[in-house]
């Protein structure tokens, strides 16, 4: 059962890094990640709809982060 334990080397790298990052910086990532879903999603909903305006498309998004957060009924 030692193979259990044993981690390829990218894994280990992962869990390396991770526990050498302090928690200012990876608060950091984490909101920059946020912010890259955002732009994303955005990008996709102006491609989806062209015609919308700013504050539509803003209404898109407030609606969809909404929806994001409800239990799947």
């Amino acid at each position: 059962m030692l193979h259990r334990y044993r981690l390829d080397p990218l894994r280990r790298d992962d869990i390396e890094r991770a526990q050498a990052t302090s928690p200012d910086e990876k608060a950091r990532q984490t909101l920059e990640m946020v912010r890259m879903g955002l732009a994303l999603k955005r990008a996709s909903l102006r491609t989806k709809f062209p015609a919308l305006s700013e504050d539509e498309l803003e209404d898109r998004l407030l609606s969809w982060l909404a929806r994001e957060g409800e239990a799947d009924d």
